[in-house]
This record gives structure tokens, sequence and C-alpha cells, in this order.
């Protein structure tokens, strides 16, 4: 006979009874539950980040695990604190359900134009987790975000009821429940954006560290690739000193060809415009993707930049995310279009004649490949099959996009010097063609590079940049000011900049420009969002070291 300790919601109660049923079943001891109320359970008027504390749910269950009142208790593991309690520990996790989050909504406020969360404009959703608000407010920013408590059958009825048109729930307990939705449905949300809980859908069974005999019966049911998994994510969290509040979101899998995939993402903070900050790792050895998985988010998790402002130039349609590390470590930030680009119109014969039969396609901006791919449809060429060489990631995935097989420099290079001496290392020709499809005002730096290299390069510019007229700044005053290209280093020269203490280069060719008008600034060792806050943070404190001494 073993004792198993649950809390008495439904959910609590379910797996717990099913786990005790599945160790009966393989070692044939049998059970007796034992229901204990926790403070997590009692405090239902407050939001859950607001009760803080670790062990909300948990810590009354191991003070009779303990005490020998109980023998196991079963727990969702992402409720459980990450480092194991004084004597107890983790014997088993059983076969992991659908880590994923889920929608329920009443289909009376259905909006089949919604996409992935096909709700009507401004109704109302609940969830409880920051890391969920922030997910459904990245691609629905018109709904009311609502704290939501209560088990899973209340929460479900406050739907039934019109209190929410819908909530955000993990997809693993309404599949334990089998809970009967009746009218209301059912949606998948999106993994890439609702990037799990350390540990969502898995059950962590607790134990008495030295109780040889129920440690015993537990390896009944233990799922090894599960528990690494689950394990991993939670190491992840413990890294970077997290606990239930912090809105983390960690998924690791294990591949077909047995390697790890592991995705972390930091979300922004409750008001933040940002979703957040995303890592991606695949490996063999999944201890060396939880330390770079930490290493990568760590620097942002103690909001080191709360209360900066930190103004981010761009051209119109630019890549907006490299304002996420900034905002998710704190930072108000202001994202200002100060170029706009009007396309450039190419005739047939231009483009062939570019293009040309062996010639290789060659791009260091992602408007760039868009607009070199409308030209070619147009004309009814395909650039699929051409050897592709892109300047940038937000390039290279602008150019897979359409399907292009595209080398790019690796993480820590960039930029059109880069490009050009990656390409001399792919075997081409020291005379072959490229066909550079570019703006009409382009910077220099890749031809140059590319012609002393023996390459011949076809410029074909597809588009031009145009200062945006009337402009105003949205600050007057601003702790750094990050440039991401050259067109929008000229126009912020044209209109005068706000007032700043640090200027930041998004890479080599956007600095030059900056050097060109005689602006001191730091450059960003990438061309990342990580890249971007790194040099932010290191020269905002080297202007304020140098205030300090003044």
């Amino acid at each position: 006979m073993f004792v198993v300790g649950t809390r008495g919601s439904d959910l609590a109660l379910t797996q717990s009874t099913a786990t005790a049923e599945l160790i009966r079943a393989r070692t044939g001891e049998d059970f007796r539950i034992e229901i204990i109320r926790t403070r997590g359970d009692a405090i239902l008027d407050k939001p859950l980040p607001e009760i803080g504390g670790k062990g909300l749910f948990t810590a009354e269950l191991e003070h009779a695990l303990r005490e020998g009142r109980i023998d196991i208790a079963i727990h969702s593991l992402k409720d459980l604190p990450v480092e194991d309690p004084e004597g107890l520990t983790i014997g088993a996790v059983p076969v992991r359900a659908d880590s994923g989050d889920v929608l329920v909504y009443d289909p009376a406020h259905e909006d089949p134009e919604g996409g992935s969360i096909p709700l009507c404009h401004g109704v109302a959703v609940g969830t409880s987790s920051p890391r969920r608000a922030t997910a459904v407010r990245s691609l629905r920013p018109d709904l009311e975000i609502r704290d939501l408590r209560g088990n899973v059958p209340t929460r479900v009825d406050k739907v039934r009821r019109g209190e929410y048109a819908g909530i955000v729930l993990a997809a693993a307990g309404l599949d334990r429940l089998a809970l009967d939705l009746g009218g209301l449905r059912r949606v998948a949300l999106p993994g890439d954006r609702f990037v799990q809980a350390p540990g969502q859908g898995a059950l962590g069974v607790q134990c008495r560290r030295d109780d040889a005999r129920i440690l015993g019966l537990l390896g009944a049911i233990h799922d090894p690739v599960a528990a690494r998994c689950a394990h991993a994510e939670r190491a992840v969290l413990l890294g970077l000193g997290g606990g239930c509040s912090m809105p983390l979101g960690v998924r690791v899998q294990r591949e077909d060809d047995g390697r790890f995939a592991l995705r972390a993402a930091l979300y922004g903070r409750s008001g933040s415009p940002a979703l957040g900050v995303f890592h991606d790792g695949l490996g063999d050895d999944l201890d060396a993707l939880v330390v770079d998985a930490v290493a990568a988010l760590e620097p942002l998790v103690a909001e080191p930049l709360r209360g900066r402002t930190v103004l981010v130039v761009r051209p119109s349609g630019g890549d907006s995310r490299l304002a996420a590390p900034l905002a998710v470590a704190g930072a108000t930030v202001e994202t200002v279009a100060v170029t706009e680009a009007l396309p450039v119109q190419v005739s047939e014969t231009e483009l062939r004649s570019a293009l040309g039969d062996d010639t290789a396609l060659a791009f260091t901006s992602a408007r760039a490949v868009d607009r070199l791919v409308e030209e070619a449809t147009y004309a009814g060429i395909d650039l699929r099959g051409r050897t592709t060489f892109a300047g940038g990631p937000a390039t290279a995935a602008a150019a897979r996009a359409y399907g292009l097989d595209v080398l790019a420099p690796q993480a820590d290079a960039g930029g059109g010097n880069a490009l050009a001496d990656l390409i001399a290392t792919q075997g081409l020709p020291s005379s072959a063609t490229l066909c550079f499809a570019c703006a009409a005002d382009r910077h220099p730096e890749f031809e140059t590079r590319a012609a002393e290299l023996g390459f011949v390069v076809r410029a074909l510019p597809v588009y031009r940049i145009e200062p945006i007229v009337g402009l105003e700044w949205p600050v007057e005053h601003c702790d750094a000011i990050v440039v991401t290209s050259p067109s929008s280093a000229e126009a912020m020269v044209r209109l005068g900049t706000p007032e700043h203490r640090a200027l930041i280069a998004i890479g080599a060719t956007t600095g030059t420009t900056l050097a060109e008008h005689g602006l001191a600034h730091g450059t960003a060792d990438t061309p990342t969002p990580t890249g971007v806050f790194d040099a932010v943070t290191a020269r905002i404190a080297t202007e304020v070291d140098a205030d300090e001494v003044n």
C-alpha cells in the first residue's frame, strides 16, 4: 500500500488517480488518496504573480511527505519549484502529454479573420500567465487581457457564462480531464509564439529521497526521455534564477535523429511592446544546449536597462526585432522609420541581362530580395536553383521564404565585406558573375570588395530610398540611439538627432556612414537583436563612466 497526496481540484485528482492506478497496474501495489489543501488553492482573489513565493501549490504536500503522512505527491511539473526541497526528490516523470497551449472560446465571439486567435475585435481573453498574455498581445494587440483564476472546469465555465470570450489553457489539463466543452471550441495556439512553460505537459511524482521502496515502485512508470527533456527545460529556468512568475518559455524535444532541439523564449514584461527574445539550439549535448540558452538570456533577466530610453532608427518596413531584447531588458523603446523604399522599375531586357544563365545572386537587404523576386515573377523567370548569397540573417530568411537555397556569413560576421569574403570561399571561378540586387543609392562596400576579389558584379537597382519628409522625433532626450542601416544614418543626420548619451550602429557599413559624418558611435558585434543589446549596454556604461569621471 502507498498513500498518494494530492490537491483537491478536478485536474489534480484526475492525474493523481490515473498515475496511482498506473503504478498499481505495473507493480501490483494498492494505494489510497489523501486530499491536501495548498495555499494556492486558498487564495483565489489575487493574480498568481501577486501572491508570489515558491511552492504555492506544493508546500503543504511536501510537508506531508516529510512527516510520512503520504508516500508520493503527484504534481504538474511546471508547478514544482525547480530545486528539490530538502529530503525530497522527483522519483518519476511518466510519459508526457501534449505540452502546448490552447484557446478555448465561445463561437459567438468567433471571427475567422482573426488568424490563429479567431476572436472578434476587442473581446476579453483570460489567462493568469504573463508568458501567455504577452504572446496573445503580440498576435492580437486589440484583445483585452484579463486575469484568470480557478481550476480548469471553473475557468471553462467562465467562458460559458460570458465572463470571457476565450481563455488560454495547457492542452494537457484539458486532455487529462477529458472535459466536455459542450458548445465551446478549442484551437491549438502556434508553438513558435506560445513556447510552453518549462515542464508543461509533464507530471512530477515526488517522494522522499531515501525511500527505496517507493523509488522502486516509481521506476515502473518512469519515462527517461520525457524526464530528460522536462528537466532540461527546468534547468534553463533554474539557470536564469526564475520562478513561476518569470515570463519564460522553454521547449525541449528529441528529434528523430536522436539530437535534442531546444527553444527558449524570455517574454516581455506586462505592457512591453515586444513579444520576447528567442533562442534556438540543436545538438547531441543537452547540457551544453541548456548552458547556451542561459548565457543568451541571462543578461536580460535583471532588466539592466530599466529606466532607460532607447530610440531605434530604421527604414520604413524594416525589421523591428532589434527592439525586443531592449524592451525585455526593461528599456522604453521607441522605433522610428526615417526612410521609405520606393520601387525602381526594371525592364525585362535589363533583368535578363543582369541575371544571365549562370549568374549567382547576391543580396545585402531583405527589401532587395522582395523586389527582385517581384520583378522576376512578373517576367516569368524562376530564380530557384541559382547559387544565392545573403549578407545577414534577416536577408537570408527573406530569400529562403521564396525557396532560394541561401549561403550567408556566420552570425559573428555580416555586411558587404563579409558577404564578398564568403563568396570567395565557395569555389566560384574568380571571374564569376554576381547579380547584385540593391538600392539605387547603395553603399559601395560589397561591390568594392567583390571587385577586389576578382568577381564581376552586375548591380541591379530595384528600389530607392527616400527620407520621410516632416518627421518629428517621438522623444527629445534618450539614453541611446540605434541606427539600423546606412540610409537611416543619412536621414537621421539630415533631421538632426535628439539629445542622446550613446549612438550605436547595427554593423560596420552603418558605422562607416556615421563616421563619415563625424559621429562617435559604438558598433554591434553582430547584426542581431542580441548584438544590438550588448552594444547598447556597453556604450551606455561607457558614457555613464565618462560622466562620472568628469
